[in-house]
């Protein structure tokens, strides 16, 4: 099916309390670890690598790709931050979600919060869909999974009995145990939509030309800084359209999208360096690649008390 701008936006009457209470929860639980760790991020606390690079926009872009960031030909500087997922932080080796935040820099435009940007962000992880239908489904579980999986087996075998409990929690260590090459070797998903131009789209990056390390798991990081030693790495990114509700849902983050997808850009990077300051947020977006739906929305209002409370 053709990429289709007949996507909606359902929003809940009570959303605004939900992602306040939401917002809250995130706050509380990152200055507990705070306490514990030292400063840092509520999520993807734990940094990988820091790159610079650039991404190359081409030409000839089809008309419903060629919008927004990408609506001319061009070369913009960017930064990408590689990170693991767990609010607490743990060896490499161990199942994780992983994390892949690249900026575009250098951009002049309306933005998605209102006033100008100067940058698009996308925030990518290493899953093909987000795991939960929205941000009810992950507050519940984000509390008891930081106090570690006793206490995670425990709330779930209280929210769907005896039976149903463990077998929840058998996915949810599945879906983490799936396997995971590297940083330069594997693929990243949005896994929820942002607008992209009157069209609505997922994001991608596919890596380019890297070889597989067995021994990668060992320290992520030292797997990227020392393929970055031999030349650079390079990933497609790529837009995955919208085309009806069923195949490619704005609104259920279970769903992995199932449409064309499309090469809007190359990314190459040759550079290390320190993004830990930065603040990498889907919000930090041109108003034509606005976030759409409620996983995002949830984002909008936890992201920036968040970053606040880093300190």
């Amino acid at each position: 099916m053709k990429p289709s701008t007949h996507w909606s936006e359902v929003v809940g009457e009570d959303e605004e309390k939900r992602h306040a209470q939401f917002t809250q929860e995130i706050v509380e639980l990152q200055t507990r670890i705070n306490a514990r760790k030292g400063p840092g991020r509520a999520f993807h606390r734990k940094p990988i690598a820091g790159l610079r690079g650039t991404l190359q926009v081409p030409e000839l872009l089809p008309e419903y790709a060629a919008q927004g960031l990408f609506a001319k030909p061009g070369l913009h500087e960017t930064y990408v931050r590689m990170s693991n997922g767990s609010v607490v932080p743990q060896p490499d080796a161990l199942p994780d979600i992983r994390g892949f935040a690249l900026s575009v820099r250098g951009l002049t435009g309306p933005g998605a919060l209102g006033g100008a940007t100067d940058r698009q962000d996308f925030l990518l992880i290493n899953f093909p869909n987000f795991g939960f239908e929205d941000s009810r489904d992950f507050a519940d579980i984000v509390g008891p999974a930081s106090r570690g999986q006793v206490a995670l087996v425990r709330f779930l075998i209280s929210k769907y009995g005896p039976v149903k409990g463990p077998l929840e929690m058998a996915k949810l260590v599945a879906a983490q145990s799936r396997p995971f090459s590297g940083f330069a070797t594997s693929s990243f998903h949005s896994c929820a939509p942002v607008a992209w131009g009157p069209y609505a789209a997922w994001v991608h990056v596919e890596p380019v030309g890297a070889s597989r390390n067995l021994l990668a798991w060992r320290d992520y990081g030292a797997d990227v800084r020392g393929r970055l030693d031999r030349g650079p790495l390079t990933w497609r990114l790529r837009a995955q359209f919208y085309t009806d509700d069923r195949s490619t849902p704005i609104e259920d983050g279970r769903v992995t999208w199932k449409s064309e997808k499309v090469t809007v850009g190359t990314l190459t990077c040759d550079e290390v360096v320190d993004v830990e300051t930065d603040h990498f947020d889907p919000w930090s977006a041109l108003a034509e690649h606005r976030p759409l739906g409620e996983i995002m929305r949830a984002r909008k209002s936890a992201y920036y008390p968040s970053f606040k409370n880093r300190t």
